[in-house]
């Protein structure tokens, strides 16, 4: 975060990066509300857009990170571990600026990873347990 000698200099520096509605905004006045994410070009993804357009082998490490909360039966780190292990697998695999054989890597490292945080967690739950 970038620090700013005067009052002045952060509005001068806030008044550049924003747009025209943007630049006569004081501190006082509530900002505007949009979305960052469609401010930045990049709209929000819904599950259904997430998960289209994947490669069929990547299909293979999202299912088997989906796998984590069904063989634990539910809970909130597991189901964290798995749908987030399955996200990124699924943005990895969809990146064509990647080779192949670099993304294929990339996909079994974080489902492989998920399931090695899980082993450990399982692991710190049961020596608690003793």
């Amino acid at each position: 975060m970038a620090r700013f000698a005067t009052r002045e200099e952060y509005q001068a520096w806030r008044a550049s990066q924003g747009s025209a509605h943007d630049a006569g905004l004081s501190d006082a006045a509530p900002a505007p509300n949009t979305d960052r994410a469609v401010r930045a070009g990049k709209p929000k993804q819904g599950l259904k857009e997430a998960f289209s357009g994947m490669p069929g082998w990547a299909w293979l490490f999202v299912v088997g990170s989906l796998a984590i909360p069904v063989v634990c039966l539910g809970g909130a780190i597991p189901g964290a571990l798995g749908f987030g292990a399955a996200a990124g697998c699924a943005s990895v695999s969809k990146r064509t600026d990647w080779r192949t054989p670099a993304r294929v890597m990339l996909c079994a490292a974080i489902a492989g990873g998920a399931w090695v945080l899980l082993l450990a967690f399982a692991v710190g739950v049961a020596s608690l347990q003793k």
